[in-house]
């Protein structure tokens, strides 16, 4: 489903921890082969993921499975194929998701490209690439809680001057379609910034393995202009290991991510989540539905009320969940 984007060479500028390394020393084996060999490196990256499978973990037939906080494909053979499928994001209405999609490892093609897909009689339409995708490699689609703006990650020229690495990007609504994206030039940096997601009074949150952060870890910014103040890490939430893929709610009150080797995770790629009343995160919390498997790029429906995220069992598909079953923070 990807349109004319070309592959480019997965770099980065920290020595001794690629994300490239990790996914071609695990990915280049059968995942029955990651699996058993018990010194593999974990697999999971920014954006990706490789599943080491097993018979403990299962994906549930539908919504309405009997288990309690079972997870279901979502608008399987439509929207969750034999592609990789990345994060989710739906418009304030939950009429209209953004996706990504790429028939490659996104670490290893850097290639992707962002979708749109309606409800048309309580059915999801075929997929369309979105009207600001398909040229270059686009990933980590984000609409704002308002409907008038989204983010994306992507590989683009900026000024006209070709990019290699990832950066941030906005298009606002412009009557029934998309402004060209705006490059969000102030969050940044020689190295990848992905997963950006805003909330309600304009918070930017997002992953990046700049230098001063140690890895992939989560920054903070808020707003101001047209754009945002300079980014800061989230110390509280950030560790020795990585942690990426953010998304917050609304309401700024709830955050989810998705980390490796983390304490209180289950395998490779986990969930977790972080609270907060006003004022530091709380510590963050894993969610059960963490198996053996990679699970990542989670994100909430508009109303709070269904937690998506990507399992990937040979490739990655998007999951659905009710949000109450499955939150730790209750």
């Amino acid at each position: 489903m990807t349109t004319n984007i070309h592959a480019r060479r997965f770099t980065r500028r920290r020595a001794g921890l690629s994300i490239l390394a990790i996914v071609v020393l695990v990915g280049c084996g059968t995942p029955a082969e990651s699996a058993a060999d018990p010194s593999a490196i974990p697999s999971t990256a920014p954006d990706s993921a490789s599943a080491a499978p097993s018979e403990a973990t299962s994906v549930a037939p539908s919504a309405s499975a009997e288990a309690p906080g079972a997870a279901a494909v979502f608008a399987e053979g439509v929207i969750s194929t034999e592609d990789e499928e990345w994060r989710i994001s739906f418009t304030p209405d939950g009429e209209t998701a953004y996706f990504a999609r790429s028939d490659g490892f996104f670490p290893q093609t850097r290639n992707a490209t962002i979708m749109e897909t309606s409800l048309v009689d309580g059915e999801w339409s075929e997929p369309v690439v979105a009207p600001f995708s398909g040229e270059f490699p686009d990933i980590d689609p984000w609409v704002s809680p308002d409907g008038e703006s989204l983010y994306f990650s992507s590989i683009r020229p900026v000024n006209g001057e070709p990019r290699e690495d990832v950066e941030l990007f906005r298009v606002d609504r412009d009557g029934d379609g998309w402004s060209e994206p705006v490059h969000l030039a102030e969050l940044g940096s020689e190295v990848d910034e992905l997963g950006l997601s805003v909330s309600g009074d304009g918070t930017a949150i997002f992953a990046s393995d700049r230098s001063e952060g140690g890895d992939w870890d989560l920054f903070s910014a808020t707003p101001e202009g047209d754009g945002f103040a300079e980014p800061g890490l989230i110390e509280e939430l950030n560790s020795d290991v990585w942690e990426f893929n953010p998304a917050i709610d609304a309401r700024g009150t709830i955050l989810l991510f998705t980390s490796i080797s983390r304490p209180g995770g289950s395998g490779l790629g986990d969930l977790f989540v972080a609270a907060r009343d006003g004022g530091a995160w709380s510590e963050p919390l894993p969610l059960p539905v963490n198996g053996r498997a990679d699970e990542y790029h989670p994100s909430l429906s508009p109303d709070g009320a269904t937690l998506y995220f990507v399992r990937r069992l040979g490739d990655g598909d998007i999951l659905e969940v009710d949000w109450d079953a499955v939150d730790p923070t209750d």
